[in-house]
């Protein structure tokens, strides 16, 4: 309500009764001793607003909005100094003792594109008490907005956004101060209610410029024209039931008051394959004259088109084509037709529609870094009941293992008349079990074996054994690990190391029967321990110093456990913290970037999209159709740089160029060869590619929550040996179908590579540094160029 209300005076009259007669008597009543009630007495309070400004006109409403009459004649209008006029002395229409709820309409000429017009209680126009109300329109700073700012009608520098047409007026909401309560109108109701319909000229300055209704859902409106407009009071409307009025939408970007040449951005849910957008100016959807603007993509009919067509802003039948989730259709800037919209493949939200949108190029590797896989203790000699040396010649251990071809071994053996030295390979990559495709099979290993000093503790003569006690020596001063020249004697000089090999029931893998027979030198052999591995450099690396994981306790002490019991850690679920499930390639892969809440392409918890390729990848290793798919939604999608599979210690790399801005987060999908329909792929929320301050991000952290897919496209047959498996089948989807085809995690795995059993994984975790455990495969890499 408006300030200084014309406060009626009330006024009890006592009404003297008489005749023409003076002499007449006039009887009273007796008097009973109660006091009379006095009269009732006026309550009531007149408030007086402006209403409606013809601001190219004469006339200028006033409305009573109060709940009495009060008389309006002593009031003045007032534009500034000179410019003023008492209501008493101007034209008028409707009564000037104005009644609670009526108009009056006062003629005073004011033909100005700008102005402030200040409604007085009297003619002290510089008195913040007797301003009563006030308006300005077209640019801030007028005579009187000082005046108006003291009395708190209005806010300094703001202005009602007029057109500058003479047959618009400008009205008021019925409640509050300041320019937020006040609008443009192309009706003028003078007399009446008032009626906001948008200028024709609003609305060709005001339209909808950018529609992202895939994974954003981003509705950005442009304002072309030459003035402010306030769009709280607007709708977005995509038909019943499915509206938001602006002023309750938070914008992504921009200001709801939205400035000449600026853009909002809003979010606001779509369909993404078709749908019709209205923008109103009122909440009167099926009105023509409230529609602004309209779009309609994917198939006509939508809800509004047919109040579009009426406004004559869209021709029926008329849609944009359907784009790919993360483009956009943006419109050309000039008419109402479908043909003024195309598709965005970066979108430009919050810019120009010529903007040439930032983007980041990032460089993406994902690394093969499976390389454990089993450690087996040897540490009780044939014949023996308990752990301990070969002390005598003919002594042996003998050890059991199984094993696949791609795997490598490195035994380790302390030379027990030592500090710490010990027998390893030459090679630091390992042996090899297999030489072109065969399994070793009657061949003694131990020349590859030589002796190297771990560099932890000082040495003694090795003719003679170090002080008893487990690590009681005195530390090395050279803590580098190295060779030992032992007049070129290898391994073969103190033992032999024989590798037989039975083969496996083709549903499992062979067994490899390790025999270790000391020779007569002086050398004891001591319990030890055999690491399958993949990488090189397994336990030590030459040159540098010891670990500390383990290796310490055989080459001083001749104690595998500590060694073993490191690689047999088990993570927070009970899967291994460090030894791989099994060896496989990794197909050739794809990366792409998508900006809505889940991954588009890989569906977890949801039957797979037979059209999208993931299936190709997971059954196949076939990234191309993935690729078109992808590309088919408008995303950023790139494959790998390498066309064949990638093993233990190699790497897919990746470019992928990303929209900036945009909440873009990453995605991947490579297939685990050596199974049926399994993937590697980050989990379905993506991983966001900018942080908070739209810096792109670098380093190591899309490993973390990278598992291991089930596509649930082909059934499972036991890793590294189903008939179906693209290794051995003779033809891409041959296998039977899933039962279960629900994308899901692998949360088991039964090694039958190595022997390890069944590996429990709830998460299906694939990276080697998850405190978890998991299956231990993969390294995802990201850095921008």
């Amino acid at each position: 309500m408006k300030k200084n209300f014309l406060r009626m005076a009330a006024l009890s009259l006592l009404i003297m009764a008489c005749s023409e007669d003076d002499n007449e008597v006039v009887t009273l009543p007796p008097d009973d001793g109660t006091p009379e009630e006095p009269a009732p007495q006026p309550t009531g309070q007149a408030s007086f607003v402006l209403n409606e400004v013809e601001y190219l006109g004469d006339r200028v409403e006033i409305l009573n909005n109060g709940d009495a009459a009060a008389d309006l004649s002593s009031y003045f209008l007032c534009l500034g100094p000179g410019a003023y006029a008492q209501i008493a002395n101007l034209t008028t229409e409707g009564n000037v003792n104005l009644g609670a709820g009526e108009y009056l309409t006062v003629f005073y000429e004011m033909p100005r594109e700008t102005g402030g017009m200040g409604l007085y209680s009297s003619n002290e126009f510089t008195s913040a008490d007797a301003m009563v109300d006030f308006v300005q329109w077209g640019e801030g700073g007028n005579a009187r907005e000082n005046v108006a700012v003291e009395a708190g009608l209005w806010t300094a520098g703001e202005f009602v956004a007029v057109t500058g047409n003479a047959e618009n007026t400008i009205i008021y909401d019925g409640d509050g101060n300041g320019v937020a309560n006040w609008s443009e109108t192309g009706t003028e109701t003078f007399g009446a209610e008032n009626e906001l319909t948008m200028p024709a000229e609003a609305k060709a300055m005001i339209v909808i410029n950018e529609v992202q209704y895939g994974n954003l859902n981003q509705v950005e409106i442009w304002n072309n024209g030459s003035n402010a407009i306030d769009l709280s009071d607007f709708w977005l409307c995509l038909g019943p039931g499915q509206y938001s009025r602006i002023g309750t939408l938070e914008p992504v970007s921009g200001s709801i008051t939205l400035e000449a040449g600026e853009f909002l951005v809003l979010p606001y849910d779509m369909p993404d394959e078709q749908g019709g957008l209205g923008f109103y100016s009122t909440n009167e959807f099926t009105n023509a004259e409230a529609i602004v603007d309209f779009v309609q993509w994917g198939a006509p009919g939508a809800a509004r088109e047919n109040v579009a067509v009426e406004a004559g802003i869209w021709t029926a039948g008329e849609f944009v084509p359907t784009v790919g989730l993360s483009a956009s259709i943006e419109y050309d800037g000039e008419g109402d037709s479908a043909s003024d919209w195309s598709e965005e493949a970066i979108p430009s939200l919050g810019a120009g529609n010529a903007t040439e949108a930032r983007t980041t190029t990032f460089n993406i590797t994902i690394s093969n870094v499976a390389n454990y896989f089993n450690a087996h203790v040897f540490n009780t000699p044939v014949g023996a009941s308990e752990p301990g040396p070969l002390t005598t010649e003919g002594g042996q251990y003998v050890l059991e293992f199984n094993a696949v071809p791609g795997a490598k071994i490195s035994p380790v053996t302390m030379m027990g008349n030592s500090n710490d030295w010990f027998l390893a390979p030459e090679d630091f990559g390992g042996i090899d079990l297999w030489e072109n495709g065969a399994a070793l099979n009657g061949v003694d290993i131990a020349s590859e074996l030589v002796l190297y000093d771990l560099g932890t503790e000082a040495d003694n003569d090795p003719a003679s054994f170090p002080p008893a006690g487990a690590n009681v020596g005195p530390e090395d001063p050279n803590p580098a690990t190295r060779l030992v020249d032992r007049n070129g004697n290898r391994g073969d000089f103190y033992l032999s190391a024989i590798l037989d090999y039975e083969a496996g029931d083709g549903s499992s893998a062979g067994t490899f029967t390790l025999t270790i027979t000391k020779k007569a030198t002086d050398f004891v052999v001591t319990p030890g321990i055999v690491v399958l591995h993949a990488l090189e450099n397994p336990l030590f690396t030459l040159g540098e110093e010891d670990r500390g994981v383990g290796l310490e306790a055989i080459a001083e002490d001749g104690n595998p456990m500590p060694l073993y019991n490191w690689f047999h850690e088990e993570g927070e679920q009970g899967a291994p913290l460090r030894l791989a499930s099994s060896i496989s390639v990794f197909s050739p892969g794809i990366v792409y970037a998508f900006n809505g809440d889940r991954d588009p392409f890989v569906l977890q918890g949801e039957t797979n999209n037979p059209n999208n390729g993931l299936e190709e990848i997971a059954e196949d290793g076939n990234n191309s159709v993935a690729v078109s798919y992808l590309e088919g939604l408008g995303i950023p999608v790139a494959a790998s740089n390498e066309t064949a599979p990638v093993g233990p210690g190699g790497a897919l790399t990746f470019t992928l160029t990303v929209p900036e801005g945009q909440n873009f987060k990453f995605g991947y999908s490579t297939m685990f060869v050596n199974s049926n329909d399994w993937f590697l792929a980050y989990n379905n929320a993506g991983y966001p590619l900018f942080d908070e301050n739209g810096v792109p991000v670098s380093g190591t952290g899309a490993s973390e929550k990278s598992y291991m897919y089930d596509s649930g496209t082909e059934i499972d047959e036991p890793v590294g040996f189903g008939i179906y498996q693209a290794p051995r089948q003779s033809g891409a989807d041959e296998g039977p179908a899933d039962e279960n085809t629900t994308v899901r995690r692998v949360s088991e795995l039964n090694d039958v590579q190595f022997g390890k059993g069944l590996i429990s994984s709830g998460p299906g975790v694939v990276w080697l540094g998850d405190p978890r455990g998991g299956y231990n495969l993969v390294l995802v890499e990201i850095q921008p160029q």
